[in-house]
């Protein structure tokens, strides 16, 4: 039997999070997975959370937050009485080294690193990182990309990274459309059009770019942003100046996403050069959601080159306004971009992906 233990940093809400919900979930013959929290002051999520069907197999260990060598030696008492067979570590930064340390003195070498976040420039922090990545490869660990924008991020800074062939981040599609057609019975819709974006409200995403153009069809459909995050003020702060009412607009980090989704018409996902994958790309294309989305590598790659969804220059609110305002005013657009959205989802279920992870495993 082959135990799999999936690492997290505190429970937090965002998509690395869902991702690890999702993989440390799966039922497989002669595999156990677990869900280990390595920071237990960490939990956004209420206990009823994980009594849900999709988690029924989800096995969780929780340890007490510790920090630098002590981090290690929790680490190694854990390993030695539970001896995993493969590690997934789903951050990327000193936390990891002090993990991975634990690992290597307990000769645990099947160890693999999740990267999820591009570098776009060469600063002191992203020197950081690639000096972490190197010492990662010194150690053997399996960097995994979850796309192609990620992979050639680094390597445009650092051709001499090591990394493993890219694995999609997913979801576990069968699940998320339960719990969607379920809300999709009972949800009225509103006379306008909704559009929502999913996504935390930090430096990495543009919901500012998003808000702007909104402002100028308010008239004609509703905006909800969904997230949490170091630029809701400054967002909230956006939206008063431009006519807008951030009660109407801000509903914060929410768990009942697909219940969300069925009541939206369009699916934005405004964002910066930084994206490394999102999830809710996925989520929405299972709520068979058109998709407008801006034009970075990561967005470029999950919609196919623009084939299963819209893509809009950075920060280009006049396109943004155009595309928006067609979409809403076009059932044929929408029900057009839906199809694309739909035909799309096959690459990203947890099963396919589930099984990358593994080959990476057995090599």
């Amino acid at each position: 039997m082959r135990k799999i233990f999936h690492l997290l940093d505190g429970f937090k809400i965002g998509g690395i999070e869902n991702l690890a919900f999702t993989l440390s979930s799966v039922d497989k013959p002669n595999i156990n997975n677990y869900l280990i929290n390595i920071n237990d002051d960490l939990n956004d999520y209420l206990d009823n959370y994980f009594t849900k069907d999709k988690f029924k197999n989800l096995k969780i260990i929780s340890l007490k937050k510790k920090k630098g060598i002590f981090l290690t030696l929790r680490i190694i008492k854990l390993l030695d009485r539970e001896k995993p067979s493969n590690i997934i570590i789903y951050f990327n930064n000193i936390t990891s080294l002090w993990v991975l340390i634990g690992a290597k003195l307990l000769n645990i070498n099947n160890v693999a690193i999740c990267i999820q976040n591009s570098i776009e420039k060469l600063s002191f922090r992203n020197l950081k990182s690639i000096f972490l990545m190197r010492l990662f490869n010194l150690f053997g660990v399996k960097l995994v990309p979850c796309s192609k924008a990620i992979l050639n991020s680094y390597l445009l800074i650092d051709k001499k990274l090591r990394f493993e062939e890219v694995i999609p981040n997913c979801i576990n599609v069968e699940h998320f459309k339960e719990e969607f057609n379920e809300a999709k019975k009972i949800t009225k819709k509103n006379n306008l059009k909704t559009i929502i974006m999913i996504a935390r409200l930090d430096e990495i995403k543009d919901q500012e770019t998003l808000i702007k153009a909104y402002s100028r069809i308010k008239d004609d459909c509703n905006l909800i942003l969904i997230g949490n995050g170091t630029k809701r003020l400054y967002l909230e702060e956006l939206a008063i100046n431009l006519g807008l009412n951030p009660k109407d607009i801000f509903c914060g980090s929410r768990l009942d996403i697909p219940q969300l989704l069925a009541k939206a018409d369009i699916f934005a996902f405004s964002t910066s050069f930084k994206e490394g994958f999102g999830i809710a790309l996925i989520e929405a294309m299972a709520a068979e959601l058109p998709i407008i989305a801006s034009d970075v590598p990561a967005c470029r790659e999950v919609l196919d080159d623009g084939k299963a969804g819209i893509l809009i220059p950075v920060k280009d609110v006049d396109t943004w306004t155009k595309e928006l305002y067609q979409m809403i005013s076009s059932r044929e657009i929408r029900d057009f971009y839906s199809r694309k959205s739909i035909k799309n989802l096959k690459n990203y279920n947890v099963q396919t992906v589930f099984n990358m992870w593994s080959n990476i495993f057995e090599r």
